[in-house]
């Protein structure tokens, strides 16, 4: 029985080596993805705007407030294509502004 227990063990840690393995990269994605949206993002938004989530091609951005959404609304078009030009591995198709809770 104690073999048997080793044996499943063993197989657990590949799995979850195996597992960590393939999510590196997507770390490390989204850590270049939020140093260039901080590099891109203007002065006045750095502090009231944030990543939220990306899935599926979307970058989700969560604002402070009303006025800081209608500033991201403005600019969206050009903060997506440099994010596109300098991250293309995110394969970012779109951005979402919402308000932050």
């Amino acid at each position: 029985m104690n073999q048997a227990r080793m044996s499943d063990a063993c197989k657990m840690s590949d799995l979850v080596s195996g597992f960590v393995d393939r999510m590196a990269p997507v770390h490390t994605q989204y850590d270049s993805l939020a140093e260039v949206w901080e590099t891109l993002l203007p002065g006045n938004l750095q502090s009231h705007c944030r990543i939220g989530g990306l899935g599926n091609g979307c970058l989700k951005i969560l604002a402070d407030g009303s006025s800081y959404m209608f500033e991201l609304q403005l600019c969206k078009a050009v903060l997506l294509r440099e994010l596109q030009r300098l991250c293309p591995s995110a394969k970012i198709r779109r951005i979402d502004v919402a308000m932050a809770r």
